[in-house]
C-alpha cells in the first residue's frame, strides 16, 4: 500500500517516519481542480483535431519520495504557453470563453453549476491551500511524445 490516510495524516507506505498533515477537503479541492483542467485540455485537443477523436486519457501517479509525496496528473492536452502557465495561478484569470456569460445563468443554473467555475480562482486557491502545509501545485508542459 503506497499511501494511507490515518486521521488527518497521510502515511507513506514503506516509510514509518513520514506523516504529512493534510486537510482532506483542501487536498480534494486541489486534486479536483487539477483533474478538471487536465480533462478539459484533453477534450479541447480532441475537439481541435476536427476528426471526432476521443479525448486522450488522463493519468494520475502517486510518487513517494524520501520526505514528500507527489501526485502527478498527466494529460496529452493542448498545453500552455509560458504566459498561460503564469496566468493559471493569478486570481480572476480564466481562459473560459463563457466566463462572464454565466451571470445571466445564476438564477436558473446556479443549483447545478459550481459557484466559482470559470472565474479563475480554482488553481490559485489550490496552490494557497497546498502551500499552507509546505506543498505546492505546479504545472508544466511535457515534451511531445512523453
Amino acid at each position: 500500500k503506497l499511501c494511507s490516510l490515518v486521521g488527518d495524516s497521510l502515511r507513506v507506505g514503506g516509510y514509518d517516519d513520514i506523516a504529512l498533515t493534510i486537510i482532506r477537503p483542501w487536498l480534494h479541492h486541489a486534486l479536483v481542480e487539477v483533474l478538471k483542467n487536465a480533462c478539459s485540455s484533453s477534450v479541447q485537443r480532441a475537439d481541435d483535431s476536427g476528426d471526432d477523436s476521443i479525448p486522450s486519457e488522463v493519468h494520475v501517479r502517486i510518487v513517494d519520495g524520501t520526505d514528500s509525496v507527489s501526485i502527478a496528473v498527466l494529460d496529452q492536452g493542448v498545453g500552455l504557453s509560458e504566459d498561460g502557465m503564469k496566468r493559471a495561478f493569478r486570481f480572476a484569470e480564466s481562459s473560459s470563453l463563457k466566463r462572464w456569460d454565466r451571470i445571466d445563468e445564476q438564477t436558473s443554473y446556479a443549483m447545478v453549476r459550481q459557484p466559482l467555475e470559470s472565474l479563475g480562482v480554482g488553481l490559485p486557491l489550490s496552490r494557497i491551500m497546498m502551500e499552507m502545509f509546505g506543498g505546492n501545485v505546479l504545472i508544466s508542459n511535457r515534451a511531445e511524445g512523453d
